[in-house]
């Protein structure tokens, strides 16, 4: 039972923190690494928190759940928008 509630606790905060991690990660200026590493980590991430975020809402009942994926979700298309955004900027 306890490697099912760390598995539990991973899925979650892989939404809850990677959404938040890809948007901070939009905003580290180009000087520490190169802009193509930033934009593709940064699109990863997002797209990890954006399908597990909507797999909480979708499967879960709870509310909480379905915050957190809200959440999640929130922060990775912000964070995709913010990637799109810098490269169209960058041509």
């Amino acid at each position: 039972m306890e490697s099912l509630a760390l598995l539990a606790t991973l899925i979650i905060s892989l939404t809850v923190i990677g959404g938040p991690l890809s948007v901070a990660l939009t905003f580290l200026p180009q000087r520490l690494l190169p802009l193509a590493v930033i934009k593709l980590f940064a699109f990863l991430i997002a797209l990890i928190a954006i399908f597990i975020g909507g797999m909480l809402i979708i499967n879960v009942n709870s509310i909480g759940a379905r915050i957190m994926g809200g959440f999640g979700c929130a922060c990775g298309f912000y964070a995709i928008y913010r990637v799109i955004r810098k490269v169209s900027k960058n041509k």
